[in-house]
């Protein structure tokens, strides 16, 4: 297809200059809270700034866009200058809008377009800005967009929006100017929408998910897998691109690899890798999006990119709504216990100071009556005696009920203590290795419960002749291990009380580990959250 022919179609103009402005991807986080810009409108001090980088970085990229030729600008196929737009202003506040209108009547050829149709491209372009900064700023107020399908959802529509306004003004203006004729203008229009589009969907995410550095340890330890992800991205797309055959989405199973490995922060660099790739490769004539025909060579790229993009980021945000959720599932049963374990010190605190009590005093009046009908030489006393008795044994068995329920000693004394004051009482030998730091109320009351199941096992069903405790902790966690020497076999049935160990451990976020082979004996190792009894007062 000639020049000539471009140029018509709203790709080129007839000297092969851009009918419009492009842009470079600006990343430009300006102090304030996102949201919550202070309405400083005068041109002074930082603001004044902000306004100068943008509108300089506007002119440069599209400068730059200039130099990449595809018969036509490479911004008819990702226009990059709504993306870049759209997210400084949405990150640094609606006040630098000065700088995008600057940019863009800098970078106006107005020697071979009308000024009419120059001016209603530079207004199309800044009500696309304005609009599409303004419904994003909304959604950033209440948390990321890129975090939920419905915050995503909610993106994209206003993209969307924002971007058909620009293609519905810009083509106008051209038409208006005889730029065109009426005949183009559906097809002018809808490959301005769409490269304004698939140049918001690369930019806006990548900018909301990087204007912030990411929290410390955020990749710690998966450095080299994320250096692994964006080489295979890039490795994928370079073959697809480099090859004739339909293998342009070869891609997305790295680009899946980058949304379920390192959400919406490795999903956006793999998104704008895959772009950079498709676009460099496509206006230098490689790959399989490349046809006779311009305007099919710009639409199979410009889908592909929405593609690439609207998948990869909506798995990302799967990924960080079933991790919220299974945070909240998590804190949700951790709160059950932490209920469970209150209502048990309630309970052996009334039993303790009500009934235990009341029985106690029952008991020695019991036993001041018998002393009375033996000086009476009276019949009754043996009768009260045995009354007395009776009660006592209430009084212990109560007094051991209340013990089972949450003994005061692990409240007192904390965990260590706890295991220790058990171990001496029990009938079977057991070494105990455990550290003296406190804990809190939470994992020390499900090591303690642990432990004590684990020991009626030994001695009741697997007939042990000794039993080893240890634990040891690393930050955030105590790590119990409990290990018999008995017959074995024990196993996890529904209602069996190893079964209530794995609901209680995993109830509070840790992991719950048996092996117990018929005449070997039994192996228990648990992994439960802790906080140390500073950290737990510091809020840890």
């Amino acid at each position: 297809m000639s020049y000539e022919t471009a140029a018509h179609q709203g790709l080129l103009r007839a000297d092969g200059e851009p009918m419009r402005p492009s842009v470079e991807v600006v990343s430009h986080a300006l102090p304030g809270r996102v949201g919550l810009a202070r309405p400083a409108w005068g041109f002074h001090g930082r603001h004044l700034l902000g306004v100068v980088v943008l509108a300089g970085l506007y002119y440069a990229a599209a400068k730059l866009g200039f130099e990449l030729e595809f018969a036509g600008p490479v911004a008819a196929i990702v226009w990059l200058p709504a993306g870049v737009a759209i997210s400084f202003l949405s990150l640094g506040g609606l006040r630098f809008w000065p700088g995008v209108l600057v940019g863009d009547l800098l970078a106006n050829d107005y020697s071979t377009l009308p000024v009419g149709s120059a001016l209603g491209q530079t207004f199309g372009n800044m009500l696309e800005v304005l609009v599409a900064a303004l419904l994003i700023r909304r959604l950033i107020a209440r948390g990321s967009p890129l975090d939920s399908l419905g915050g995503l959802r909610r993106l994209l529509a206003a993209i969307v929006a924002a971007t058909a306004i620009s293609a519905t003004i810009g083509p106008l203006s051209l038409l208006a100017g005889n730029v065109i004729t009426t005949s183009e203008l559906p097809e002018v229009a809808r490959t301005w929408w769409l490269g304004d589009a698939a140049g918001a969907l690369v930019v806006i995410p990548l900018a909301l998910a990087w204007y912030q550095p990411p929290p410390r340890g955020w990749a710690r330890g998966r450095a080299l897998e994320a250096v692994a992800m964006l080489a295979a991205v890039a490795g994928m797309s370079e073959i697809a691109f480099r090859s004739d055959s339909p293998l342009a989405y070869l891609v997305f199973p790295a680009l899946g690899w980058a949304a379920l490995r390192f959400a919406r922060r490795g999903a956006t660099l793999a998104i704008a890798v895959a772009v950079g790739f498709a676009v460099w490769n496509t206006t230098h004539y490689h790959g399989p999006f490349v046809f006779d025909s311009i305007t099919r060579s710009v639409l199979t790229t410009q889908l592909y990119i929405a593609v690439a993009a609207l998948s990869t980021l909506s798995l990302a945000a799967l990924v960080v709504e079933r991790k919220r959720s299974a945070e909240q599932l998590v804190a949700s049963r951790a709160r059950l216990v932490t209920a469970a374990d209150t209502e048990r010190r309630r309970l052996e605190h009334n039993l303790h100071d009500g009934a235990q009590q009341r029985l106690s005093a029952l008991a020695m009046r019991l036993g001041i009556a018998a002393d009375r009908a033996r000086d009476a030489h009276e019949p009754g006393a043996p009768l009260l005696d045995e009354a007395g008795e009776e009660v006592i044994l209430a009084i212990d068995e109560l007094r051991e009920l209340a013990h089972g329920i949450h003994p005061a000693v692990l409240t007192q004394s904390g965990l260590a203590t706890a295991i220790t004051k058990v171990a001496a009482r029990s009938t079977v030998p057991i070494t105990v290795e455990l550290p003296s730091a406190r804990f809190d109320d939470t994992s020390e009351a499900t090591a303690y419960y642990l432990f004590v199941e684990a020991l009626t096992n030994a001695q009741k069903h697997a007939h042990a002749s000794s039993m080893h405790v240890r634990a040891v902790t690393t930050p955030g966690t105590l790590h119990l291990e409990l290990v018999d020497d008995g017959v074995g076999g024990a196993a996890e049935n529904a209602g069996s009380g190893l079964k209530g160990l794995r609901d209680r451990v995993e109830a509070v976020g840790g992991t719950f580990e048996i092996d117990s082979p018929n005449g070997h004996g039994t192996r228990i190792t648990a992994a439960i959250p802790a906080l140390t009894s500073r950290d737990h007062r510091d809020g840890g």
